[in-house]
């Protein structure tokens, strides 16, 4: 925990992490303070740059059912800087981590259907090879409190 935080500014975010939309009003009620002085601990997270945006979720498999992948790639030839334009290039990925271990990269792709991944996989052979894993179900763990300094 930064100095320029106790835990009632770590409750605060929490609290939001989990409901962006509660009013002033609630949220000093789960946290036991005036709204002010909320609202005033909220305007400083933000100057400092803690709290950088408010967001909403979204369950992309309602609006388009999407497949999910992960895929280990294992580099060919030293053409990172390559291989990373092209990951930057396309809008079916949505994450690119470099790993140490077995891999040199692990990416999260989102494709409409099993002719775009395939598409994207043959392009993918031109700087690497890969490790593919389907995502056939998800849990998202929602609840932050592991964040927590009592722990």
């Amino acid at each position: 925990m930064t100095p320029l935080m106790d835990i009632v500014d770590r409750a605060i975010i929490q609290i939001l992490q989990q409901n962006s939309r509660l009013s002033m009003r609630k949220l000093a009620v789960l946290v036991h303070m005036s709204p002010p002085a909320v609202a005033e601990r909220i305007r400083r997270l933000e100057d400092l740059g803690i709290i950088i945006g408010y967001t909403i979720r979204v369950d992309e498999q309602k609006l388009q059912p999407m497949t999910l992948a992960y895929i280990d790639i294992m580099m060919n030839s030293n053409d990172h800087r390559g291989f990373l334009r092209f990951v930057n290039e396309r809008k079916e990925v949505r994450e690119c981590h470099r790993l140490a271990g077995r891999a040199c990269y692990l990416l999260k792709v989102e494709v409409a259907n099993q002719n775009i991944l395939n598409s994207f996989l043959e392009k993918v052979l031109l700087y690497a090879n890969y490790r593919l894993s389907l995502v056939i179900a998800s849990t998202v763990k929602d609840d932050l409190s592991y964040l927590s300094p009592d722990c």
